[in-house]
């Protein structure tokens, strides 16, 4: 339990997430974690905005709001946007740390994978070498929702995002 800790929340994962963050400027991002406190920890680094079943809703919708219109082009969340929130916008998103579950990461991925007319969307999933996540990332790499690309059709039914 301490080894699984210790690599979901390594600093090494940190620092590459603020890279990443550099990188990605200008794209909206979802950043994904196992735990609140990673998410706090995160948010409170980087001064992001930071979703977890403490945020209460009139919070948690003007935070959705504001993604939605740029003002805050990164979210960080624990597991509050794991199913059921459409962020059509997001494109990048970022796993630092998660269950074993193919379920939750599909989930995360279809956060992503909303459709929007010439978007292409990018999942990180920040993994510790030689630990017990590295082996769960691989196995779950075998999931059919990595299979090729993937081609998205708009409400119209035209291709609009190819998803590599």
């Amino acid at each position: 339990m301490l080894q699984k800790k210790l690599s979901q929340a390594s600093g090494a994962k940190v620092d590459r997430l603020w890279k990443l963050i550099q990188q990605h400027k200008g794209d909206r991002m979802l950043v994904f974690t196992q735990d609140n406190e990673m998410a706090y920890r995160i948010g409170n680094n980087f001064l992001l905005p930071v979703l977890t079943h403490h945020t209460k809703l009139p919070e948690r919708e003007a935070f959705l709001k504001s993604f939605r219109s740029g003002e805050y082009p990164i979210l960080v969340t624990s597991k509050v946007l794991n199913e059921g929130v459409d962020v059509p916008d997001a494109n990048v998103g970022m796993i630092v740390s998660g269950s074993g579950s193919i379920r939750e990461h599909v989930q995360r991925l279809g956060r992503i994978l909303r459709a929007r007319p010439g978007k292409q969307a990018i999942l990180y999933e920040l993994v510790s070498k030689d630990t017990g996540e590295y082996f769960t990332n691989q196995r779950r790499r075998k999931h059919r929702a990595y299979e090729g690309p993937v081609v998205l059709p708009d409400e119209s039914g035209q291709n609009s995002a190819q998803i590599n």
